[in-house]
């Protein structure tokens, strides 16, 4: 049975006036800002279909929706910066999408207890910057947190450059409110650090992709900024140096933050992206690039002194073939660009995306069998990885060719997909490592999740949505 079957359509001439009657003249039913509110940045190839677009001002005002909807049989697409990869963001079937941006504000900040209350609507960006504000910092940190909202990170448990050091979203969530199907308000944890008094059902809502409530507000826990760190970028001669030299800073006293891979693809776009005459951030670059950083408390010198002493001892071992170290915080942010404009770079060759993770120690390994497996099925796609080693995550690029239609490269890299999800589950892995499953991945679901899980995933849907209309057809 279709996931939509039953549902009335948000643009429904008697849903409209009763939706206005609710918020106003925030309600979209027509022009370009339909297609650009239903949609993330998914190339899935289904319909962008919204019925409605609704733009919400206060907690009261999704509530009313989420009440209107259930009554009326109108499915919900909850949406924030629609920066995701899947389609969990998209509507495809006269849904109402509701637009999260402005509940935007930052509502406090407790510096003591570093801890940090915000809407939904709140960029990344402005959480970022209103820690810094009181000598703190949000470590959860990504390419696209200018316009990444704190409500869709957590609805998709988003993880980024430094969950090395700092985990993933989930381990930022000190508390939620959500508005359920139903309308009714959720509050779930908050500033109490300690409360073992049953299941922690704010754990449920972070990873679930709007498919068990709209979460509006959160209170995020947030640490204290190291006193320094030392940035690097070193070019390698293999796949499996990376893992070689992963290993030695694993196994060191340094506190390492960030392990962040690319392959030399990825720096000639990043190059030809900026239309700058040079070849890199190195004077040679390998087939693996890899940006090191390594934090420290105060004594720059002698963490300088150590990493340069183990990537000494990489070199003697033929793993490195180069290695350019920041000396100023310029300098380091500056290297830093060059792992976070590959992005950017390859969004003009309309890339065909994979988010997948595999155990830490398999990375090379896995990143040599699908360059193997794509050479075989599609020899004419150029193929680019880069990715987050400290945590097996790996984002795998297929780029179209300036001759083949968008069509074309889209059914050719779909085919290729069960191929590459059935290696991901040869080696163990996850088919979504940040991005979640949304509309791109339901059918590989089952590559991670077993059979019992997925039925109790299920299940706890039907207790907390049971007419379905929240995000229908994501995820199952």
């Amino acid at each position: 049975m279709s996931p939509h079957q039953g549902f009335r359509r948000a643009d429904d001439d008697g849903f409209v006036e009763r939706l206005r009657a609710l918020i106003g003249d925030d309600v979209i039913i027509e022009g370009d800002d339909l297609a650009y509110y239903g949609s993330d940045r998914c190339r899935g190839g289904w319909p962008v279909a919204p019925g409605a677009i609704a733009l919400p001002r206060t907690i009261e005002q999704v509530q009313a929706i989420a009440r209107l909807c259930t009554e009326a049989r109108v499915a919900i697409v909850p949406s924030g910066g629609r920066t995701g990869l899947t389609g969990a963001a998209t509507a495809t079937n006269g849904e109402l999408v509701v637009s999260l941006e402005r509940l935007s504000a930052i509502l406090e900040v407790d510096g003591p207890s570093r801890l940090l209350r915000c809407q939904a609507g709140a960029t990344v960006q402005a959480v970022q910057d209103a820690a810094v504000a009181h000598a703190l910092t949000y470590p959860v940190d990504f390419a696209a947190k200018g316009s990444a909202q704190i409500g869709g990170t957590i609805a998709t448990n988003a993880g980024g450059v430094k969950v090395i050091r700092h985990g993933l979203t989930r381990e930022r969530v000190a508390g939620l409110e959500v508005v359920l199907a139903d309308g009714q308000r959720l509050s779930l944890g908050g500033a109490l650090v300690k409360n073992n008094t049953g299941y922690d059902l704010r754990q449920l809502f972070i990873g679930s992709e709007g498919t068990l409530g709209l979460i509006v507000e959160a209170t995020l826990s947030l640490t204290q900024p190291p006193a320094g760190h030392v940035v690097v970028i070193c070019s390698l001669a293999s796949d499996a140096a990376l893992s070689q030299l992963f290993a030695r800073l694993r196994g060191s006293s340094l506190t390492l933050s960030a392990f962040e891979c690319f392959d030399r693809g990825c720096v000639e776009h990043v190059v030809a992206h900026r239309g700058v005459d040079q070849a890199g951030p190195l004077a040679q670059l390998g087939p693996m690039q890899v940006l090191i950083e390594v934090e420290h408390d105060g004594d720059g010198e002698s963490t300088q002194d150590a990493l340069m002493e183990l990537l000494g001892e990489a070199q003697e071992a033929d793993e490195l073939l180069d290695a350019v170290v920041a000396q100023t915080e310029t300098q380091a942010q500056e290297l830093w660009a060059w792992r976070e404009d590959i992005s950017e770079s390859l969004h003009g060759h309309t890339p065909h995306k994979a988010d997948v993770a595999v155990p830490v120690r398999e990375v090379a390994r896995f990143m040599s069998r699908w360059r193997e497996a794509v050479a075989a099925a599609l020899p004419e796609i150029p193929a680019l990885c880069f990715g987050h080693v400290g945590d097996g995550n790996l984002h795998l690029n297929l780029l179209r060719p300036a001759d083949v239609s968008l069509e074309e490269f889209l059914r050719r890299c779909h085919g290729f997909d069960p191929t590459m999800y059935g290696l991901v589950r040869e080696f163990q892995g996850s088919v979504s490592a940040e991005h979640g499953i949304g509309l791109l991945k339901r059918e590989y679901l089952g590559h991670t999740r077993s059979a019992m899980e997925i039925a109790a995933m299920r299940a706890i849907k039907q207790i907390f949505d049971p007419l379905g209309i929240l995000n229908p057809g994501k995820l199952f």
